[in-house]
């Protein structure tokens, strides 16, 4: 779970109902009739996993902007997933050959089971805050305290992290809840004294339950437990069309630095009818994305020694290893050497070089 969960229901309500005739998947035109033979060359589709609301990934303002949809060979299909973990399922399965918004926990995951995919672009981080009752005036008074979050979820790697930091692991008592709103609830109702929940729970907190933010995904991030939504291909698809992945990253590059500046409504409000969502609930959702800025692309993927291997994805994606050992989701870790095979920032060097941040 991440960012794309944001969306208040009312909307979610609006573009599944846009969305109830269009049968499991998006099809959308980026040069010519998906599923056509092309010309030149180009892909007659090419199959994205996404997650489907007015919060727009890169995928679909890549897809609803014919400036940059016409820059890659091949017409996005967008095929919509219901979480990471059933999105890589069905990427391993041959259904698509790339899905975007994925975080830690499932890419792990995958890499554990030795699916063969390649981590090619970092996208943005959660949206995720600690909101806190106003009893509770400073960190140390967690001790002894309950927070809830979702189960299993990027979410729940990032809080455990967080008070590890705050040597708070062995003091506080983690309850994982089946969803974010059952989380809220459980704060509204005194059942539990924080609640590490995405924007739109985080925001009604607030208003409407006396509730503190204390720390947020990004902030957190910065310690040491970053949890990335990231674009992943499958190691086929790129050995055979390396141009066209080499496109998808460009624009998707090119997508959010567009999404994070002063047009930002201009590009969001263009691909809203891409997943049948209104201009003004796509341009609210999408404008608070944490996104990973292309300057800072390569930070995350190379360590100091220039190397994936001691990158800071590499870290987060060990440390999450040990997350889902301990949850017992996993029950092999991957090796440090499964875990940069996965990583390719050969793509990001290119797309920087071609200037596709600009």
């Amino acid at each position: 779970m991440s960012i794309k969960s944001l969306l208040l229901p009312a909307v979610a309500l609006t573009v599944a109902a846009a969305l109830a005739g269009c049968g499991t998947s998006a099809t959308t035109v980026a040069n010519g009739a998906a599923g056509s033979g092309g010309s030149g060359g180009k892909a007659s589709s090419i199959g994205v996993g996404y997650f489907q609301s007015a919060t727009l990934g890169p995928e679909v303002l890549v897809a609803g902007n014919d400036s940059l949809a016409r820059e890659i060979d091949g017409a996005f299909k967008l095929t919509p997933i219901d979480s990471g973990v059933a999105g890589l399922a069905e990427l391993r399965g041959g259904a698509f050959p790339f899905v975007s918004g994925v975080g830690n926990p499932p890419v792990v995951g995958s890499i554990a089971q030795g699916t063969e995919l390649k981590v090619i672009y970092a996208e943005y981080f959660d949206a995720a805050q600690l909101i806190v009752g106003p009893d509770i005036t400073s960190n140390d008074e967690l001790a002894g305290k309950t927070i809830g979050d979702l189960q299993g979820s990027s979410e729940d790697f990032e809080i455990r992290g967080w008070l590890s930091k705050q040597g708070l692991t062995d003091k506080v008592k983690v309850v994982g809840f089946p969803s974010e709103a059952a989380v809220a609830a459980a704060f509204k109702a005194h059942r539990i004294d924080a609640g590490y929940v995405e924007i739109a729970q985080a925001l009604d907190l607030k208003k409407n339950a006396q509730g503190r933010s204390v720390v947020t995904a990004e902030e957190i991030a910065k310690l040491g437990f970053p949890s990335l939504n990231v674009l992943a291909v499958t190691d086929e698809y790129a050995a055979d069309h390396p141009d066209v992945v080499q496109q998808v990253v460009c624009q998707t590059m090119r997508a959010e630095t567009l999404a994070a500046g002063s047009d930002a409504d201009t590009y969001i409000k263009a691909a809203a009818g891409t997943v049948g969502a209104t201009p003004e609930d796509a341009a609210a959702a999408t404008k608070v994305i944490p996104w990973v800025s292309g300057k800072d692309e390569l930070s995350w993927f190379d360590g100091p020694s220039g190397d994936v291997k001691d990158g800071q994805i590499a870290k987060a994606y060990a440390l999450t290893a040990q997350f889902l050992k301990d949850q017992g989701r996993v029950t092999t870790l991957p090796t440090a050497d499964q875990i940069a095979s996965a990583l390719d920032d050969t793509y990001v060097k290119q797309a920087i070089k071609d200037g596709c941040d600009k």
